[in-house]
């Protein structure tokens, strides 16, 4: 599990289930690089009925304006950002980058913010399934009183169709994905977890100037011997790692600098840090702008040797892993 603007939240990787909000997550690329396009404009959320193809919902009427995109008559999902009015009530849809909520905007509210599309970052987008959301249609009237609920609530396999304007002008397209509503993160057993986590730095060396996304994997053990292997195994690849962070500290030799020079911490790397659905732990460093976290410190130059360190909770407690070293040359 993870969380989003502090409410706790299963990404589709994580095996999310029905009794818990699911984050799911986009993630647009121009020329390999993560850009913001032109408009998003909705994601429908439908059960996966064909095999992972959207064949059953896309309008496949020759020559309709539409041909292509979501059909209008199909029963869906839909997240939409609200288009307001000078008072700030709701008056239809905006799919510009302008009305794009980011993530402190989320209240975690189980009805009436389950519609929005929230903006992470450049070219990164997220919505919330909220087990008990509220959803209005495409074509809400103006008192905004039509909504229907959740119909994602069962166990089972879903498809999110994201409709993107690339470019002003341009037509839009439809990118369709998958998830899976799962019964894997609520199990009962008949003694408390207790559970072993080891962790490993995959990086050695970064070449100074780059941007590298430093990656710590980790491994989780259920070490209570009544509980049966296969719900041991289970446990063991479910969501039970969040809150994920980590610290970055540059270590000298010399006398005449700071021997321990911290550059980044846990708190202002929490919102950055990613956590995986195998439990990667990974932050993306910009070589490129090291200094020093404190002024006072004397930090010698960007290469030499750094210690890399990851903080995350895991049920009730809250893990520090071992410092690894990693050289900037």
């Amino acid at each position: 599990m993870t969380t989003f603007n502090g409410y706790t939240v299963i990404r589709r990787g994580n095996r999310p289930s029905p009794l818990v909000p699911a984050q799911l997550d986009f993630y647009n690329y121009n020329t390999g690089a993560l850009n913001d396009p032109f408009q998003v404009c909705s994601v429908h959320v439908f059960p996966n009925t064909a095999f992972g193809t959207a064949d059953p919902y896309v309008n496949r009427t020759a020559g309709d304006a539409n041909y292509g995109l979501v059909s209008s008559v199909a029963t869906n999902m839909l997240f939409h950002n609200y288009k307001r009015d000078d008072n700030g009530d709701r008056i239809g849809f905006d799919a510009n980058m302008s009305a794009m909520g980011m993530e402190t905007n989320y209240t975690g509210d189980r009805r009436f913010s389950a519609s929005a599309i929230f903006r992470e970052k450049n070219g990164h987008f997220v919505v919330i399934l909220e087990p008990s959301g509220a959803y209005f249609k495409d074509s809400a009237p103006p008192e905004w009183a039509t909504q229907y609920n959740n119909t994602a609530s069962a166990t089972g396999g879903y498809l999110d169709i994201w409709t993107v304007v690339q470019t002003e002008g341009s037509r839009a397209q439809i990118y369709v994905n998958t998830f899976n509503m799962e019964t894997a993160n609520t199990f009962a057993v008949t003694e408390p977890l207790e559970v072993t986590t080891t962790n490993k730095l995959v990086q050695r060396y970064i070449e100074l100037g780059s941007k590298k996304r430093l990656q710590v994997k980790t491994a989780l053990v259920v070490d209570n011997e009544p509980i049966k292997e296969s719900l041991r195994n289970l446990i063991e690849t479910g969501a039970l790692i969040s809150n994920a962070s980590m610290r970055i500290v540059k270590l000298n030799d010399s006398p005449a600098l700071s021997n321990r020079v911290l550059i980044a911490d846990f708190d202002n790397t929490a919102s950055t840090t990613l956590l995986s659905s195998d439990g990667q732990i990974s932050y993306l460093w910009d070589t490129n702008t090291i200094t020093a976290y404190y002024e006072s410190d004397l930090l010698g130059g960007a290469r030499g040797v750094y210690e890399i360190s990851v903080r995350y909770d895991v049920l009730e407690e809250t893990i520090y892993s071992p410092k690894f070293k990693l050289i900037v040359r």
